[in-house]
């Protein structure tokens, strides 16, 4: 009888919900920018703030946790590219607020949600999504203010 009641109370309360795990799976996002420009790059990110300097075929990578029916882009609010050889480069940002119109055509796509159609990354892996800097980047760069 004993075991029937505690049988009872525990199908009870896990009917209420109250036993019930309410946690959300979240998965692992990884961005990459990789540099085919045939040069150097600086890359400056503010996620957390750093600055990489790339030679060709070296990568910048950033990665957040976020349950899976959450989408976002790369992980900086802001992204500059600065090409040392020929001292130019762009300045991206991914809040419509702060457009300077120093950004690459399409850039703005490195900040797009990922299941929209403005997103510049190709998905390489589960998760994983990847941009590559291409030479014709160099042709159309801008000398930025300081």
């Amino acid at each position: 009888m004993r075991k029937t009641i505690v049988f009872l109370i525990v199908c009870i309360i896990s009917s209420c919900g109250i036993i019930e795990d309410t946690s959300e799976e979240t998965f692992t996002y990884t961005f990459i920018v990789k540099n085919e420009t045939g040069g150097r790059v600086i890359i400056k990110g503010d996620y957390p703030e750093r600055v990489e300097e790339l030679l060709d075929g070296q990568s910048f990578m950033c990665s957040y946790d976020k349950p899976s029916n959450i989408f976002s882009g790369i992980c900086e609010n802001y992204l500059f590219l600065f090409f040392p050889e020929i001292n130019k480069g762009y300045r991206c940002h991914g809040t419509v607020s702060n457009v300077e119109g120093l950004c690459f055509e399409g850039g703005q796509g490195l900040f797009t949600r990922l299941e929209s159609e403005g997103t510049i990354f190709t998905e390489i892996a589960p998760r994983t999504y990847e941009y590559v800097l291409t030479p014709e980047l160099l042709e159309g760069a801008f000398e930025l203010p300081e």
